[in-house]
């Protein structure tokens, strides 16, 4: 659903707040009943809560809370001065992490069983004039039948980490809509827009329709279409391209341009800011407006000092502008829906970049609840960020090769992992053709000499020398695929150029654009060094001489179009207590420790990708390192 409604409640603020591990709430439903002076329970009451701030995770709101697991409590009174007549309400959340459990005004109204991605709950009939007052049950358990599993490399940030809304709309409205680009061969730009009708009234299959009309003002676009209820309709139109023609300005990185669109239906006006822009593949070539580009890009998290997964505007900002430092275009945003704010950010700022679902390290992800759990959250990312001229990449997984089988078993896409895979592209297809389908999956090999199978986890190749590589999926599954993306990690130096080759003679094959979706290793800040070898793993030297073996191995294979190593920052995760990661419980595979401190390996990066830039004729510059368009 788009929440961007035209009568709209921010819940954002101050709420009320309890970590509760032996869920009382739950037990005593506080929901129905405060505690009173007429005795001892229920065993709260609101002034008797925490206060804290929504969006916000408890682990950075609460020292006591940093390594927390379990269930929590929020809380939130609300006035309204008046309730609409004859409309439909809903609360929207960009995101909750883990389980959310849904009260108004001592109601039941929802469950969310799944982490990180949008929803929506339907409280029609449920508000009050006056005082209201909402309660969010969360828990972030990591569990078995969860996605992601047990572990991830993360910190397993739990709470309301994305902004609550209250949206009214028609009892017939738009739903949503989407927009898709396509430049023709005459030179010019097909717009295609898909609009979508809701009426709870209505059966699903109702033949009645709803009357709208679709503007872009600055374009003199105005153009009405019936939509069937509880159905969708689409509208094409085409204009010149480029505003010195009377036409339309395609988004760009060099050049952001959105344009504001307006949908009339049933009194209410939907409004947005979408860019115009066709990306595609052309053999091993990724075309953005007609033009091949390369992705000199940075992985990262959703990881904000102060804020941890919760994004805030001068998190974004921050995290921009040492990307542009780098010299990047794109970021390989892993490994989970980040927050609506985060997607209009990068549009504005004209960053490319890749959104996924934690299918991550998950050898059971065809079997239920998780294919379930895991299709949902994809579904619920697409339909929100579908407008968004900035992202290119739905990403469908991350290292989760097969089954645990041996690495080549599978033979067809029936066994395995592969039915998963089979879902999640015949979705992303049917829901936005207009996208690249990636999956940092595509280097799972099998080998002659090394034993490797996805149940290793972490522990990456050792046999580099002598190694024959042959793709470990069948040849079905990167046919799903329109870019392959590899993590290549290395333990040792001198491993590379030799694992870059081989995974380029492994995949060339297919005829299709190449990306190396994660590569480097780890390295301790300078005040963590004393007496260590610089050969020892974790020292800056040792993480330095990796990345630029990396980098120069790259270069030579122009098949490689998109070159992402791991990753911006440091990130907390109580997985990982090496010397080089200071006794913070942190991993220290960043450029920058966790405050965005530069570490000594951030100038390599920077330096690498300008050399890149200069291989491939593009301008380095103060310019160029902010926006990049390629030509």
């Amino acid at each position: 659903m788009h929440t961007h409604r035209q009568q709209s409640v921010s819940l954002d603020g101050t709420w009320k707040f309890n970590p509760d591990p032996y869920q009382r709430c739950r037990q005593q439903q506080w929901w129905l009943k405060e505690g009173d002076n007429t005795g001892f329970f229920p065993c709260y009451n609101y002034e008797g809560l925490w206060d804290t701030e929504v969006p916000s995770t408890w682990k950075c709101a609460f020292e006591e809370l940093k390594w927390y697991d379990g269930h929590a409590n929020y809380v939130k009174d609300f006035d309204l001065d008046e309730v609409p007549e004859d409309q439909e309400a809903f609360l929207c959340f960009d995101g909750v992490t883990y389980r959310a459990e849904v009260y108004l005004n001592g109601e039941a109204v929802g469950v969310h069983d799944w982490g990180y991605s949008p929803f929506q709950l339907r409280v029609t009939g449920k508000l009050k004039r006056g005082r209201n007052r909402l309660f969010v049950l969360v828990d972030n358990f990591m569990q078995a039948d969860r996605v992601p599993g047990i572990r991830c490399d993360w910190n397993n940030d739990g709470g309301i980490t994305g902004s609550v809304s209250l949206a009214f709309t028609p009892q017939r409205f738009i739903e949503n809509f989407r927009t898709q680009t396509r430049l023709l061969d005459d030179g010019q730009v097909e717009i295609e827009a898909e609009l979508h009708a809701r009426d709870f009234s209505c059966e699903a299959s109702s033949p009645e329709t709803l009357a709208a009309v679709f503007e872009i003002p600055a374009l003199n676009v105005s153009q009405s279409v019936e939509v069937p209820v509880n159905g969708q309709a689409s509208i094409r139109f085409t204009l010149e391209r480029g505003s010195e023609n009377g036409g339309i300005d395609l988004w760009c990185p060099d050049a952001p341009v959105l344009y504001d669109i307006c949908i009339r239906a049933a009194g209410e006006s939907l409004r947005d800011e979408v860019g115009f822009r066709e990306i595609r593949c052309e053999g091993t070539e990724i075309m953005l407006n007609g033009a091949p580009i390369r992705l000199y890009g940075v992985a990262v998290h959703s990881e904000f000092p102060g804020t941890g997964r919760v994004a805030t505007d001068e998190g974004i900002e921050l995290m921009l502008q040492k990307a542009r430092e780098l010299g990047c275009n794109f970021l390989r945003c892993a490994h989970y829906p980040y927050a609506d704010k985060f997607a209009r950010a990068m549009d504005r700022a004209g960053m490319l970049w890749w959104e996924e679902v934690p299918v991550y390290w998950l050898q059971q992800i065809h079997t239920e609840p998780q294919k379930s759990m895991a299709l949902g959250m994809l579904r619920e990312m697409i339909v929100r960020d579908w407008n968004r001229a900035s992202l290119i990449f739905w990403s469908v997984s991350n290292e989760c090769a097969g089954d645990g089988s041996e690495a080549g078993a599978h033979r067809d896409l029936s066994g395995g992992n592969y039915p998963y895979w089979v879902e999640a592209y015949e979705m992303v297809r049917e829901l936005d053709p207009s996208r690249l389908i990636s999956s940092a999956d595509s280097g799972h090999r099998s080998t002659t000499q090394n034993g490797w199978t996805p149940a290793a986890g972490d522990a990456f190749d050792t046999k580099i020398q002598g190694e024959d590589w042959k793709p470990g999926h069948p040849d079905a599954f990167y046919d799903l695929l329109d870019v392959l993306g590899a993590n290549l990690y290395v333990t040792n130096p001198g491993d590379n150029p030799i694992a870059t080759d081989k995974f380029v003679e492994m995949l060339c094959r297919y005829n299709k654009p190449l990306m190396i979706t994660e590569f480097g290793s780890m390295s301790a800040t300078d005040d963590a060094l004393a007496g260590r070898s610089p050969d020892d793993l974790g020292h800056p030297d040792r993480h330095a001489i990796i990345l630029r073996e990396a980098y120069t191995a790259m270069a030579a294979h122009p098949e490689i179009v998109g070159y992402v190593p791991w990753a911006l920052m440091d990130v907390r995760v109580p997985m990982h207590w090496r010397w080089y990661n200071r006794g913070t419980g942190t991993f220290a595979y960043g450029l920058m420790d966790n405050d965005y401190n530069n570490k000594a390996v951030f100038d390599v990066v920077r330096d690498s990708v300008a050399e890149l830039r200069e291989r491939y004729g593009q301008e380095v510059g103060p310019s160029a390192a902010v926006h990049t368009v390629f030509t």
